[in-house]
């Protein structure tokens, strides 16, 4: 746009000084002479033409200089055009680029917390079924101890009965004194494996 400027400044000024010497120039003759009219029409006519054709060349010039400053205004309009949708290609790739690291990412964690859930809900499984297992054994264990303690004690008893039972039949034998002195002795040996310490027999 500069060039078109300085050239049409360029153009009108040349057309000025062109015609300011056409009004200011006249043939020279003698004095006293006039020129003719043929002669004057003659010189007319030529620098009329000769003016035209500086004009038309410059006009040419002119024009190819306006095309050739447009031409060049086309491939930089199309180079920018040309750049703009490469940088908007290239955003665009970015922004896809960008949109599928997230996608994968999300889809990632989303995974990630899914295992970890289920790891978590797993232990946490695993470990309530320990503890139930484990309180289960031990109410069992204390009921088969209790169980147990139950039947010694019965037989605890039981046997002390028998032992009674035996001591007092051993007693009723040696006090009905039917028997030898050796019998006795041996009845009274057995009732005292049999019976406690403080226990006393009758004669």
């Amino acid at each position: 746009m500069k060039q078109l400027t300085k050239f049409l400044l360029l153009f009108t000024a040349l057309l000025l000084i062109s015609g300011c010497g056409n009004e200011n120039r006249q043939n020279p003759y003698m004095m006293g002479d006039k020129p003719s009219e043929k002669g004057r029409v003659f010189t007319v006519t030529k620098k009329k033409e000769e003016s035209a054709i500086r004009i038309a060349t410059i006009e040419a010039e002119t024009q190819k200089e306006i095309a050739k400053i447009n031409k060049e205004r086309d491939l930089e309009i199309q180079k920018m055009e040309q750049e703009t949708k490469l940088a908007e290609l290239k955003t665009h790739n970015e922004m896809a680029l960008k949109e599928h690291n997230l996608s994968t990412f999300v889809q990632e964690s989303t995974f990630a917390f899914k295992n970890s859930t289920l790891i978590v809900g797993a232990l946490g499984s695993i470990i309530l079924l320990a503890l139930i297992f484990y309180i289960f054994r031990k109410r069992r264990e204390d009921k088969l101890k209790m169980h147990d303690d139950e039947l010694q004690k019965e037989m605890f008893i039981r046997e002390k009965e028998l032992q009674v039972q035996m001591a007092e039949k051993i007693l009723d034998a040696i006090a009905s004194g039917k028997l030898s002195d050796e019998r006795e002795q041996h009845l009274l040996e057995a009732l005292d494996k049999t019976t406690t310490p403080t226990l006393t027999h009758k004669k």
